[in-house]
């Protein structure tokens, strides 16, 4: 009747953000939940900010000895969480204030399912909306998987049965990818729900790790997931037919950051050989909003 749920929340040098994150679980209109903060060994006065919470019982605040990344810290969080459902928020992004009592909602009308996600959108530091995140339909999660990572780290639920099982990738090189590659796994043996409604928001700040280097290792990361799959019986039943999609999906990626580093005709480059490599995305969306991108002056 009553689903418990586990937020965890990574966070590294987050002091000027994270109780603005904190307060919108602090909110919920649903009360059954515990915050797990696994704090990457902050060299900001997160500690001082967060030890009194963690005395007064509202949330749990576990801190790393070092730096690792943030895969370690939700490896962290999975291992120390009590929950009947898991979900993630970084620690400079929103719920909003039903987003428990919504999830709640559709577990009891929805008693066989093991893993769903809400809808979520990026939104400025007053929360106002600066862009509304496409989702592709889930008749064939398998190829929407492929077309790119819809499901993020905000706003998905995962099962107790799951998040027991299934572990982060703590490479380093993975950064940036490390939740892609999760749901690869939990996708291959689960079917994927959704709440048809945005119910979390990513914060666009300066110092988003989007913004800093997280994805420079994009072409390592596309060769390890096409190996993982291909080497995999599993995966490679569900996902080997679209590894083309998803090696073109990963070619965007990287267009998309060539144009951020103002390198515009490598990025028109890996633009068409995406589309050398899979024809069939020149169809998605995600394709002409990288294209506009890439084009515009």
């Amino acid at each position: 009747m009553y689903p418990f749920f586990s937020v965890v929340i990574p966070t590294y040098n987050r002091a000027d953000l994270i109780l603005e994150t904190l307060n919108t679980v602090f909110t919920q209109t649903y009360p059954h939940f515990e915050i797990i903060v696994v704090d990457n060994c902050s060299t900001d006065n997160t500690e001082e900010l967060l030890l009194p919470l963690h005395d007064k019982g509202k949330i749990i605040y576990i801190r790393h000895e070092r730096n690792f990344e943030r895969g370690k810290s939700r490896n962290t969080g999975m291992s120390n969480a009590k929950g009947d459902f898991l979900t993630f928020l970084d620690s400079d992004d929103f719920m909003s204030d039903n987003c428990l009592q919504d999830a709640a909602d559709y577990i009891v009308a929805h008693p066989a399912k093991k893993v769903f996600q809400n809808k979520y959108d990026l939104v400025n530091d007053r929360r106002e909306q600066i862009y509304a995140f496409p989702f592709p339909p889930l008749d064939n999660q398998y190829l929407a998987l492929c077309s790119g990572n819809f499901i993020s780290c905000i706003g998905g639920f995962i099962h107790r049965e799951i998040y027991t099982k299934v572990r982060f990738n703590e490479d380093p090189k993975m950064v940036g990818s490390e939740d892609y590659e999760v749901w690869f796994d939990v996708l291959a043996g689960y079917t994927m729900g959704r709440i048809d409604r945005v119910n979390c928001s990513i914060r666009e700040h300066p110092n988003r790790s989007v913004h800093n280097g997280v994805y420079e290792n994009l072409a390592y990361q596309k060769a390890y997931l096409l190996k993982k799959i291909s080497k995999d019986p599993i995966l490679f039943d569900k996902f080997g037919k679209y590894s083309n999609r998803l090696n073109a999906s990963f070619l965007l990626q990287q267009a998309i950051v060539l144009k951020q580093l103002k390198q515009d005709f490598k990025a028109l480059n890996m633009l068409i050989l995406a589309v050398w490599t899979d024809f069939s995305i020149i169809s998605t969306r995600r394709f002409f909003g990288v294209t506009y991108n890439i084009i515009k002056k």
